[in-house]
């Protein structure tokens, strides 16, 4: 019998930084977190794909496993998603109604951004539905970085939801803090139900402020969903996780920002068989992508 190949790559690009990490099944075979050039990015995405690319094809020869099957984390903070409530009909068709929805309800247009949906279980006489919206420059912003480094992807996948598969927590709220920005997910039942991202600019941000500005922003998250959930509000005791590469910098502001909004922190538990010096909260997005495919 042929042995059953678990190898997969994830690659992450947020801004100056490029994130790779290799794995057979859930055992690391390798990572990298690369320092790019700030003036190749622009509002979350690369802007000179050209140059991201040449710095993938330098490191990709030197890492353990390799990239024949890829899972991607779409880049920038145009990402959308709603859960929608339709009034269940035996003659909908999805295809149909959900697009002109997510124009009404989300501002979208699919001539901007790719729309996908998966339907979750009914409440009473009401179809659910999980709206995906990524924007096209997006994705074509990574695709292009991607096919010039001589890369193939095998899925791409939204940040809520390799992050929520990461965390691997039934109800709960994660906040993901990226030098330029930050995504802000409620999640309930496991599946992102929430979402809602901030975008500073590259500019240098003091930790003080980057608290206070996490704190406004989960708390402006947790009200809207309290507001608009038709199954009721956020439970008190889901617990808060802060997680990202400026977190690994200063751990503390994960528990200053769960103090301010009374909520108990969350501890991330990586799943993966790892390296004592494994860098879980660069590498965070990286692994809710190698968990999609094993």
């Amino acid at each position: 019998m042929f042995k059953k190949d678990n190898r997969v790559a994830s690659i992450t690009i947020e801004h100056g930084m490029v994130k790779l990490l290799t794995c057979d099944g859930l055992n690391v075979l390798d990572y990298r977190v690369l320092l790019a050039n700030p003036r190749f990015f622009r509002e979350g995405q690369v802007s000179n794909s050209a140059r991201v690319a040449t710095l993938l094809q330098n490191v990709l020869p030197e890492m353990e496993g390799d990239f024949h099957k890829v899972v991607g984390g779409l880049p920038g903070f145009q990402s959308r998603l709603q859960l929608l409530e339709l009034p269940k009909s035996r003659g909908m068709n999805p295809n149909v109604v959900i697009p002109q929805e997510a124009s009404r309800v989300m501002k979208v247009s699919t001539e901007t951004y790719h729309l996908s949906w998966h339907r979750l279980p009914d409440l009473l006489d009401r179809s659910r539905w999980l709206v995906l919206a990524a924007s096209r420059r997006s994705i074509n912003s990574f695709m292009g970085t991607a096919q010039r480094a001589n890369i193939r992807f095998d899925s791409l996948d939204l940040r809520p939801f390799a992050l929520a598969r990461a965390v691997n927590y039934p109800e709960a709220v994660i906040a993901w803090i990226a030098p330029d920005g930050c995504d802000v997910i409620i999640v309930k039942d496991w599946v992102p139900v929430e979402h809602q991202s901030l975008f500073w600019g590259a500019e240098l941000v003091e930790d003080t402020v980057l608290v206070d500005r996490l704190t406004e922003i989960v708390g402006r998250t947790i009200a809207t969903y309290d507001q608009t959930a038709s199954e009721g509000p956020l439970n008190e005791e889901a617990p808060l996780f802060v997680c990202g590469s400026p977190i690994r910098r200063e751990p503390e502001m994960a528990n200053r920002v769960a103090f301010n909004l009374r909520r108990d922190p969350g501890e991330l538990v990586s799943p993966l068989n790892q390296p004592d010096d494994f860098p879980v909260q660069d590498l965070i997005v990286n692994i809710g992508l190698i968990l999609r495919e094993v």
